[in-house]
């Protein structure tokens, strides 16, 4: 959802604050390019083929947690988890490639090739954060996050009246799997997996991408899994560990 000054003027007219003959037909945008960040990012690597994490983080047992409940009063459940990750994943480097219910998608580009910052730094404190933030929510909101490390393409969705810059690869469809595998249940408010596809796994590259999630000084810990070809449906032989908070 955007507010662009066509879409402002009709809600002027919907409120009665201002009178239109017309109804303002705007392209609508959405995704990657809203992010403050998103459209110099876009420029450069859209239409390209990029390396970074990538992620879904979501509230465990949302929809019986919202059961019965107003719109209005979801949204207020919904807003302090929304907003909190939100502000994190932006502070430390990530863009927010979509919200959808309960559920955040962010990716933190790896611009280290191209001379830039490594998303290996930037995934330290958002790791350590998210987990405090969890904490500060309390009970009533269980975090659970399953995170990728690979290669993404920077796709351009775009449609007569919409425009939308997206991450897609198989990267994203192994982080969606790693949010929900078998046997995780949350420990302290904490659920999450963190994997890479064995194809793209050279020398330590698991071994630092983990370290920078679970390292020393970090909230959360870690153990690793053995690699299992048909662990996760759709998605090539995977590489994870479970990532637990910290007591």
């Amino acid at each position: 959802m955007i507010s662009n000054n066509q879409t402002l003027e009709w809600l002027k007219h919907r409120t009665g604050i201002k009178k239109l003959d017309f109804y303002p037909n705007p392209c609508r945008v959405r995704a990657l390019e809203l992010n403050a960040k998103g459209r110099p990012f876009a420029d450069v690597f859209g239409n390209k083929e990029i390396k970074g994490f990538v992620g879904f983080i979501d509230i465990v047992g949302f929809s019986k947690r919202t059961m019965g409940r107003s719109p209005s009063e979801m949204s207020a459940y919904l807003k302090p988890f929304l907003e909190g990750i939100i502000n994190i994943a932006i502070r430390y480097g990530a863009l927010v490639d979509k919200t959808i219910g309960d559920e955040i998608m962010f990716v933190f580009p790896d611009r280290k090739e191209d001379g830039g910052r490594s998303a290996f730094i930037d995934i330290r404190p958002f790791a350590t954060a998210i987990v405090k933030l969890q904490k500060q929510l309390g009970n009533e909101y269980p975090f659970r996050l399953g995170l990728s490390y690979g290669s993404l393409f920077v796709d351009h969705i775009k449609g007569t009246e919409y425009s939308e810059w997206t991450i897609v690869g198989e990267s994203v469809n192994l982080a969606k799997r790693l949010q929900n595998p078998d046997g995780i249940k949350p420990i302290n408010g904490f659920a999450g997996a963190f994997g890479m596809l064995v194809k793209e796994i050279f020398g330590h590259n698991f071994e630092v991408a983990l370290d920078a999630i679970t390292g020393c000084g970090l909230e959360l810990t870690c153990e690793v899994q053995p690699e299992n070809a048909e662990l996760f449906k759709g998605v090539s032989r995977t590489k994870y560990a479970i990532l637990r908070p910290i007591p």
